[in-house]
């Protein structure tokens, strides 16, 4: 396959572009720092990235792959950070409880997936399979997670609350790993990503048909 020879570089592209498209969350954590508050900013991102970079550095480990483990080793910590900043700024009651729920129902999907991982007694073929398709759900949900603004972008006519260097990030980046999936024919990375480019084109496109003011303003 002609791609074949370029897995390397391909590799080490997607792992920088990554590791870059996650530290885009420090423009939002400066934003929610600066304003005082998470105003009408979701947590859900944060959350979701919590999930999917946990989940996918376990399904790293498991295919012994150096670059999906550091990207995601990097990424999760990261998100840990994001999500630590945003819950200190988030003072409204609301936003609070609903990013608490969110946070208790992620770990405890976490702790069961490390618990499966660990002491199951499936065969290692089978919990990679298995932990795939939850690496599937993770990236559609953290490539997926800006659409919950989705709603209030159609009613204001903007797209101020929808995070533009994250969605550019994640485009970039996803059609680089569906580029790798496709390399190491693995169908648990190139079809999420796939999913993943289009849904983060479908919201760049947003930004073309709605500007970033809101239609008061």
């Amino acid at each position: 396959m002609a791609l074949q020879d370029y897995k390397d570089i391909i590799a080490t592209v997607a792992t920088i572009v990554t590791i870059i498209q996650f530290l885009s969350g420090i423009d939002i954590c400066r934003k929610i720092i600066k304003q005082g508050s998470t105003g009408d900013i979701s947590g859900f991102p944060f959350v979701g990235g919590v999930f999917s970079t946990s989940t996918w550095l376990t399904y790293s480990l498991l295919l012994w792959d150096a670059s999906m483990s550091i990207t995601n080793a990097v990424g999760l910590t990261l998100q840990v950070i994001y999500l630590c900043t945003y819950v200190r700024y988030c003072i409204a009651s609301g936003p609070w409880r609903t990013v608490r729920r969110q946070m208790l129902v992620t770990t405890l999907v976490v702790a069961a997936i490390q618990y499966y991982v660990f002491l199951s007694d499936d065969e290692n073929e089978t919990i990679k399979t298995r932990i795939g398709l939850m690496c599937c759900l993770g990236s559609i949900i953290f490539c997926a997670s800006p659409l919950v603004s989705l709603a209030e972008v159609f009613r204001t006519r903007s797209t101020d609350m929808l995070p533009f260097p994250l969605i550019f990030a994640t485009f970039l980046v996803s059609g680089l790993w569906w580029l790798y999936g496709i390399i190491i024919q693995n169908s648990f990375v190139k079809y999420p990503n796939l999913i993943g480019f289009g849904l983060s084109g479908f919201q760049l496109f947003l930004f073309i048909v709605y500007p970033n003011k809101r239609k008061g303003n």
